[in-house]
C-alpha cells in the first residue's frame, strides 16, 4: 500500500514538474522570438517579422508600425498560449544633434 501511495505521488509530482517545465521554455522561446521579430520589423517591416517568427513555429498576434521616427516597432508574438511582448526602434535613421552646424 505504502509503496502503490509513493509511486502515485512521484507520478503527480513527475507531471507537475514537466508542466513547470513546458510553461517556462514556452515562455523563453516566446520572449527570445519576440526580440528577433521585432528587430526584424525595423529592418524589413511586418512581413519579414511574420515570415521569421513563422519559421520558429509560433504564432505572431500583434504588430505595432511606429507613427514617427523617434517610436518603435512592437511585436507580440504567441507559442502555445504564452504570449511575449518586444519592442525595437530604429536608431540609424533618428537624427542625432551634432556640434557642427
Amino acid at each position: 500500500m505504502t509503496v502503490a501511495l509513493t509511486l502515485a505521488v512521484m507520478m503527480l509530482l513527475l507531471v507537475a514538474v514537466t508542466q513547470v517545465g513546458h510553461h517556462l521554455i514556452n515562455t523563453e522561446r516566446a520572449r527570445i522570438i519576440s526580440q528577433v521579430g521585432a528587430l526584424a520589423a525595423v529592418y524589413g517591416g511586418e512581413p519579414t517579422a511574420r515570415e521569421l517568427v513563422q519559421l520558429n513555429d509560433a504564432t505572431l498576434c500583434e504588430f505595432r508600425k511606429p507613427a514617427n521616427d523617434t517610436a518603435f516597432f512592437t511585436v507580440c508574438v504567441d507559442i502555445q498560449g504564452t504570449q511575449r511582448f518586444a519592442h525595437a526602434v530604429d536608431t540609424w535613421t533618428i537624427s542625432v544633434p551634432t556640434l557642427e552646424p
